[in-house]
């Protein structure tokens, strides 16, 4: 059986590209609600902080809630950045451009090079729940530690598990359609 790639390409490209559209705007509504979720965040955190001024509570919670509070705004600034990336992704430019850019974006997000940032502010929100819970050390150190790993321990699976089943095709069949296009 012989297969006629010259038109069956720009029909995989098409639909590839709807695809695309589509799991591209899912991604962009789904960072507009998690910078609007941050940005309440951190006010609630802002409130804290100068409740806790006003009610003059120990050093550590408030320097606790103000780590926290720092690292909302951090996570709400790099959304921020993410979501102008994702607002501006056209899909007028070069055929080859354009799959190659769709492979990189549909990565495993785990291989980033921005790792280390992610995992520096995840320790600096432990720490400060750490420190506002400091009342009762061993117990405050042990929960958040179970928290945080439980936590960790479902959505990484989770997050894998979505990439795998929506993401992992898209970048497979950019990937095979720009090695057809190159070859």
């Amino acid at each position: 059986m012989e297969t006629n790639h010259i038109n069956q390409s720009p029909i995989d490209l098409e639909i590839l590209i709807r695809k695309l559209r589509v799991e591209d705007a899912r991604n962009l509504k789904m960072m507009q609600n998690m910078q609007r979720f941050i940005w309440a965040v951190a006010a609630i955190y802002i409130l804290i902080s100068i409740l806790n001024l006003f009610l003059q509570v120990h050093w550590y919670k408030s320097l606790g809630a103000f780590i926290v509070l720092l690292v909302f705004i951090g996570y709400g600034l790099r959304s921020r950045i993410y979501r102008r990336k994702m607002e501006i992704i056209d899909y007028g430019i070069p055929t080859i451009e354009m799959l190659g850019k769709a492979a990189h974006r549909y990565r495993l997000k785990i291989f980033r090079g921005n790792v280390i940032v992610e995992i520096t502010l995840l320790l600096l929100v432990d720490i400060g729940i750490c420190l506002m819970l400091y009342d009762h050390p061993i117990f405050s150190f042990l929960f958040i530690q179970g928290f945080f790993v439980f936590v960790f321990a479902i959505t990484f699976p989770i997050g894998y598990i979505i990439w795998k089943k929506r993401q992992k095709p898209l970048r497979d069949h950019a990937l095979a359609l720009l090695k057809e296009f190159e070859s």
